[in-house]
């Protein structure tokens, strides 16, 4: 996807790449020579990677980074390295929220999985990203802070329970009957 950002014309994959190869721990140098190179690879057709690297779009998008403070410039073993801010392992973080799925098997198993969550008011931004990826997820509301599943999604929760701090709010319990949950 291209967006059109004050004037220059960037690849949005290549931000998105570029900060998960530094999370995955690839080191680019002042160079911008790419050891992991194999990480912002996997991210992009062949065409546009070359189309990107023709461009000059890396030193762009770093500089952009840069500007955002998701990544800055430190020295690693007597050399200079891009690396990732807090910002930046942050913004990683939501890429990894974003494209959250659940598998759907073929044949439902016939249990239920219930999520149920008392998450306090100064936790007020962790909740609602939960219940909103919750809905993304096609989880049915069953009351506020209860919603159901017919799919397996422990390890898909988890994930969600560690990344937003809220594991001890958080409860999955997987049920065989819910009264007035059948015609689901």
């Amino acid at each position: 996807m291209v967006l059109k950002e004050r004037g220059l014309v960037i690849t949005k994959g290549i931000t998105k790449a570029l900060l998960i190869a530094l999370y995955g721990g690839a080191v680019i140098s002042v160079a911008l020579t790419f050891p992991n190179i194999g990480v912002l690879y996997r991210e992009f057709k062949k065409k546009q990677w070359e189309d990107a690297r023709r461009r000059g779009i890396f030193g762009t998008t770093i500089k952009r980074l840069e500007k955002q403070s998701l990544v800055s410039w430190g020295e690693v073993d007597g050399q200079t390295r891009l690396l990732l801010t807090e910002s930046g392992k942050k913004k990683v973080l939501q890429f990894a929220i974003d494209d959250l799925q659940i598998k759907k098997p073929n044949k439902w198993d016939g249990l239920w999985r219930l999520i149920i969550f008392d998450i306090p008011e100064d936790k007020r931004l962790a909740r609602e990203i939960f219940r909103r990826k919750l809905r993304d997820l096609e989880f049915t509301l069953l009351q506020k802070s209860v919603f159901v599943s017919r799919y397996p999604c422990k390890d898909e929760i988890d994930f969600l329970r560690h990344i937003l701090e809220i594991a001890p709010f958080v409860h999955y319990v997987v049920a065989k009957e819910i009264s007035g949950v059948e015609k689901w």
